[in-house]
């Protein structure tokens, strides 16, 4: 599944990574996920005569432009002037331990906390000096796992855009350096090549593989996704010894691979093919103001251009159109774009929906940066007459929304908040076609970006599965359900997962459209939910779970949910960006432990399909069975007094191993278990893999899960 996700707090390789993408970013521990992790930094008025214009047009002073510090100056908000270093810790802790440390035994507010690959010191901010000071002395007077912390006042992180710009002021006066300069750096010299047309430099960042012949394509894809079959095979032997005999055989097989691989499925549209894209608003490469296009690189990496997407292979016509038209509107407004640098400006980024039928949506976000409601309001005036009646009319969208978001302005409002989505013009949701079904789209709905090709894999999910008329699915993160609606007719029984309740709505109303009776939808975090899950499943012999998350995987408390789920027996998981998600591959394989209840996983197949041409990117979709004590067996291939002692074993579980039965499943099975309608819970910080070490999360027939750390998001 492909997404727009927000930057996770895990464990970073390097000081300068700190949420720095768009900005002095902060990423706070207690706020809600959907809402970006910007920090809006404004800059104090310098001393300084010498001043040049941004993109606009406000003054920027010579210390704004040359100090990386700058940020820490501004009227606005930042933990990083708060920050602090603690070092002497141990060396085998977990984000979650370090997080409740704090905050349960120190009584700490962290505001931000960045921790580091084997490494025995970490950076933590807060949002005051008080807050600061206190974490100094109550850190240098703790031990924890045996370690004396000490702690200590830390520098703020270097701003990303001024440190990069620095490095190539040196690099461009030190013909040697440019000599010496790693491959990513080849890669960001080339896109500041002038010599190389503007459009074809964005090629290179939106769509690196544009000059590859579709077989060639093809061919590093299927690579890729061998060697990544490899490399979790190591990591899996290693991690996972209780099937550490089945991956070796594995790998003798199929070439030093978990699981066998079939070939690649080939998407079968090439070009046009994205029917949903992103776009900034932005300065272009020469100076023109609130151009909407891609960014030409990340801010973390220097780059902070805006380049128009009329040359990309990948965008459809009718997008570029419309894209067209709003910048024109745009560009005659009286009101800035909005700029990471400083955190100023209205426009901001247009999201865009096209379908196969002709459909066009539109969702233009506003900063109010400086705006009264007065001002939006005119504003939404403007733009609905500028399509409705005015120079845009041929090409106005079948749903037109503004969508407005709000500044912080202080310690108290940490975090921007996005307003609702507001209809300007036409239908509130765009209607696609998909394997003989239709399917609403709302705003914020997730829908695979290339339709055909979806096609294609939603096929190979219901081919490959083994799935048939006694089957139930339970599908987590089902989205607007085009899984398990496009699987109904051939299951006895669908069950879909998903924590966004309009996402929800919108599945409800496709199964409705669509004659489909035989799927249920919870809303809810998955592992807050499956045990109601559990309840419908109860009893039946044969059980699929489809998991199709976001880009960076599922919440850690949902893979354990999973596992302490008994009735799943196979497991078909779906990731656009596998290296991201392994992690959860080798949660669902470990060993069963207190932790980690429930048996646990084996991949056994896995086959990629290509959503994505151009790009790197491709799904990968893996088969994952239980390791049950029959096939640990056969692994093994054990003596007789081996088999003997493990046969022992097993005719005798501990209490806490043995299955419950089917009087006690029912019997303590909570009293809400029996509804199918749940309230919708608010979702969670997205994609934030924090750690649960109070040895609990599994979920049995006999236990319900409740949490309020964060989860994911489709």
């Amino acid at each position: 599944m492909e997404t727009e996700a927000t930057v996770p707090v895990t464990k970073s390789g390097s000081e300068e990574a700190v949420s720095m993408e768009t900005g002095s970013g902060d990423v706070d521990l207690s706020a809600p996920s959907n809402t970006k992790d910007v920090e809006d930094d404004e800059t104090k008025p310098s001393d300084s005569t010498h001043d040049e214009r941004d993109g606009d047009g406000d003054r920027k002073t010579v210390d704004e432009v040359n100090d990386p510090y700058s940020y820490t100056k501004r009227d606005e908000f930042t933990s990083e002037i708060y920050k602090i270093e603690v070092s002497n810790l141990p060396k085998h802790y977990g984000h979650g331990q370090l997080k409740k440390m704090f905050a349960n035994q120190l009584k700490l507010k962290p505001n931000k906390i960045k921790i580091f690959n084997r490494a025995t010191h970490c950076f933590v901010t807060f949002r005051c000096e008080e807050d600061r000071e206190t974490a100094i002395q109550a850190i240098n007077s703790h031990t924890w796992k045996k370690c004396q912390l000490k702690a200590k006042k830390a520098n703020p992180s270097e701003d990303p855009l001024i440190k990069r710009t620095q490095k190539r002021r040196a690099e461009s006066e030190d013909s040697e350096n440019r000599n010496k300069m790693s491959k990513r750096e080849e890669e960001e010299s080339m896109l500041l090549d002038d010599t190389i047309p503007i459009h074809e430099r964005l090629n290179h960042v939106v769509t690196p593989l544009w000059q590859q012949s579709y077989s060639e394509q093809l061919k590093i894809k299927e690579d890729d996704m061998r060697e990544f079959l490899c490399h979790l095979a190591k990591r899996l032997e290693k991690q996972c010894p209780n099937i550490a005999v089945h991956i070796r055989t594995q790998k003798r097989l199929h070439k030093q691979q978990c699981c066998n691989m079939e070939d690649i499925k080939s998407s079968p549209v090439i070009d046009n093919y994205r029917n949903k894209s992103e776009f900034s608003i932005g300065v272009s490469p020469d100076g023109q103001e609130k151009t909407i296009g891609f960014k030409m690189g990340r801010y973390k990496g220097g780059f902070d251009t805006v380049v128009e997407p009329s040359q990309c292979k990948h965008i459809p016509e009718s997008m570029k159109t419309v894209v067209k038209a709003i910048q024109t509107y745009v560009q005659n407004s009286d009101k800035p774009a909005y700029s990471n640098h400083n955190h100023q400006g209205c426009w901001r980024q247009v999201t865009m929906r096209t379908s196969q039928n002709g459909d066009v949506m539109v969702v233009v976000l506003l900063n109010m940066h400086n705006l009264t409601k007065e001002d939006v309001d005119k504003e939404k005036e403007s733009l609905t007459a500028y399509f409705e009646d005015g120079p845009a009319s041929e090409h106005k969208p079948s749903s037109l929304f503004l969508q407005t978001l709000k500044e912080r302005l202080g310690v108290k409002s940490v975090h921007n908040i996005d307003g609702p989505c507001e209809l300007l013009l036409g239908d509130p949701v765009i209607h696609e076609d998909l394997l003989g079904m239709k399917f609403r789209i709302s705003p914020d709905a997730f829908f695979q970006v290339n339709t055909k090709a979806a096609e294609v894999l939603y096929s190979t999910i219901r081919d490959w599965s083994g799935v048939s008329e006694n089957t139930t699915v339970l599908d987590i993160c089902c989205g607007t359900g085009t899984i398990g609606l496009t699987l109904a007719k051939n299951v006895k029984k669908v069950i879909g997962i998903e924590m966004s309740e309009q996402a929800i709505e919108d599945a409800k109303y496709n199964a409705k459209q669509n004659g489909i009776d035989n799927i249920k939808f919870l809303c809810g975090k998955a592992e807050d939910v499956l045990h109601k899950a559990i309840h419908n499943i109860y009893g039946c012999s044969d059980v699929v779970g489809i998991l199709d998350p976001p880009r960076a995987g599922l919440h850690p408390r949902v893979i354990r949910a999973i596992r302490g789920c008994p009735f799943v027996n196979r497991l078909v998981y779906v990731s656009c960006s596998p290296r991201s998600a392994e992690g959860n591959f080798i949660d669902l394989c470990r060993p069963t432990s207190k932790r980690m209840k429930g048996e646990p996983f084996r991949p056994t197949n896995a086959i990629p399909v290509d959503l994505f041409p151009h790009t790197k990117l491709c799904e990968l979709i893996i088969m994952f069975e239980r390791d049950t004590p029959q096939r640990q067996r056969r692994d093994s291939s054990p003596t007789l007094e081996t088999f003997t002692a493990t046969s022992q074993s097993e005719a005798t579980p501990s209490q806490s191993e043995k299955a419950p039965s089917q009087s006690d499943a029912v019997t303590n099975i909570p009293a809400e278990c029996g509804t199918t309608q749940t309230s919708p819970v608010t979702a969670g910080e997205e994609g934030q893999t924090v750690e649960n070490t109070d040895g609990g999360g599994g979920i049995t027939p006999t236990t319900t899960s409740t949490s309020t750390e964060e989860g994911t998001n489709s």
